[in-house]
């Protein structure tokens, strides 16, 4: 199975969103910490967006750690096995991409066998 870099230049706008997404969530949550606490706005928004990038890369290691249990999956789909085998995944997205490889799989053997 070739090997696909987690990075891609193609993905440059995604990244974009995902930053500024950080930064809206960071500046809306320090907002609400500086009301709520009175604590400085800088200090709240230096602290959310901390908080915030460690949230996201819970999500983005625990993608990681899926995407190698999909990749098992994927190399038994392309050695012509119909299950992938693949054990559960907690997340939505890694979910249907499981799901659209067994279909891919299907949809591919249903054609052969034409």
């Amino acid at each position: 199975m070739k090997y696909y870099p987690l990075f891609r230049k193609e993905n440059t706008i995604a990244y974009i969103t995902i930053m500024f997404v950080w930064t809206i969530i960071s500046i809306i949550s320090s907002y609400i910490i500086n009301r709520m606490f009175l604590l400085p706005f800088l200090s709240a928004l230096i602290w959310c967006a901390i908080m915030v990038l460690l949230g996201m890369s819970i999500m983005f290691i625990a993608s990681l750690i899926n995407l190698l249990k999909l990749r098992k999956g994927f190399k038994r789909l392309e050695q012509g096995y119909d299950d992938p085998d693949i054990p559960p995944v907690w997340c939505p997205v890694l979910t249907a991409a499981t799901n659209a490889a067994i279909e891919l799989k299907n949809n591919l053997t249903k054609r052969n066998s034409k």
